[in-house]
């Protein structure tokens, strides 16, 4: 077994039962949920679209977006910030950095745990889609939504908002394990995503920002899909290079 595989065996364990791991279940079971809520209450329903296949898609993209504006920024904030807390907390880093392990090999376990959650949590809301649809097929049949959910609309646009996102992972597992403190980590991303509200609605800037990258998978005729999903691969790329060199001529305390 490879060093990296052993330090991602390492973080598996440590993850099993704490609030990081089930935030990959109650994320998108929020999104989903909130969002049927709020149809099975709201009049902006009320009158089918008349293609079923066009209602699932409208029900399926607004499920999406709500998880690619709002949900998957803070969840990436929280989680990296959690991934980090457990060395930060207990000052373990200088343990980890005496194993007979490259040194790099601790910060891309962080990386890659940081991105399986991100696309677990993202599968997950690919399979609530359907199940959210369901329930508004039986409590508000005039939305409209009957046959198949569009499974293939669904993969593709969820496949897309995780590679958009690669580039804010990998500035939050920076960020997380340069600053010791939760309220960093957790305020950069809070004040980003804030800021993605405004900025992700210019056509000039939307595209450009990180944390509104995902938000563009969905948006218009799909633009900018292509550069986001350029910048997400290879933007996630550079900042990881410069995060592992910050990395690794830093002393732990």
């Amino acid at each position: 077994m490879s060093p990296l595989m052993r330090a991602l065996s390492a973080e598996s364990v440590k993850l099993r039962g704490t609030l990081a791991l089930w935030m990959c279940l109650i994320a998108p079971t929020v999104v989903v949920a909130l969002y049927v809520l709020q149809m099975s209450f709201s009049k902006m329903g009320d009158h089918a679209l008349g293609d079923p296949a066009a209602a699932w898609r409208l029900f399926a993209q607004s499920c999406l977006a709500l998880w690619a504006i709002l949900m998957l920024p803070l969840f990436v904030t929280l989680e990296a910030a959690l991934l980090a807390a457990l060395e930060h907390n207990e000052r373990l880093w200088k343990h980890l950095l005496a194993l007979p392990v490259p040194r790099r090999v601790h910060y891309l376990a962080k990386l890659v745990a940081l991105a399986a959650m991100v696309l677990l949590a993202t599968g997950v809301l690919a399979v609530l889609i359907p199940i959210g649809g369901g329930v508004l097929m039986l409590v508000k049949p005039a939305m409209g939504l009957a046959g198949a959910p569009p499974w293939e609309f669904i993969a593709t646009r969820g496949a897309g908002l995780f590679v958009a996102a690669l580039l804010i992972v990998a500035l939050h597992t920076w960020i997380s394990i340069r600053w010791r403190s939760f309220t960093v980590a957790v305020a950069t991303g809070m004040t980003a995503t804030v800021m993605g509200f405004l900025i992700g609605q210019s056509e000039r800037f939307g595209h450009w920002f990180p944390w509104t990258m995902p938000i563009q998978i969905l948006a218009g005729e799909g633009k900018y899909v292509a550069f986001v999903l350029v910048a997400g691969l290879a933007g996630g790329a550079l900042v990881t290079v410069f995060g592992l060199w910050d990395y690794l001529r830093r002393e732990f305390a």
